[in-house]
């Protein structure tokens, strides 16, 4: 019986193991075609003239600054948005980006307004 039972789990093994070579040589020829792979359209990235009309303002207070309504106007949805609390201070950072592009903007918010943005290959 414990031979049996060696060799059955060594045909399993095999089968297993089988199953994954082959599994990868058919996969790399899929991983290696760029023509394969998902396309960005250029509307869907974030533009240097989208980043150009958001306004910040004050630093500390986001007072001046544009509201995420205003902001979403320019750029639609955030893709991830991060919050965070000290004290009285809320803030919050919504990234705006293509799903698989480089190009992305982040735009900090304080109490609502825009208090700071950053850009990622935008041209």
């Amino acid at each position: 019986m414990g031979k049996l039972f060696k060799l059955v789990m060594l045909l399993i093994g095999a089968f297993v193991l089988i199953f994954i070579i082959v599994g990868v040589v058919n996969g790399i020829p899929h991983i290696l075609d760029e023509k394969n792979a998902p396309q960005q359209s250029e509307k869907a990235l974030p533009g240097k003239a989208d980043y150009d009309q958001i306004r910040v303002g004050d630093v500390k207070t986001g007072e001046g600054g544009m509201t995420k309504a205003e902001v979403e106007k320019i750029l639609g949805k955030p893709t991830d948005q991060t919050q965070g609390q000290s004290g009285k201070l809320k803030m919050e950072v919504y990234t705006y980006a293509a799903s698989a592009g480089p190009n992305s903007i982040l735009v900090t918010f304080i109490h609502g307004h825009v208090s700071g943005k950053t850009q990622t290959g935008l041209e």
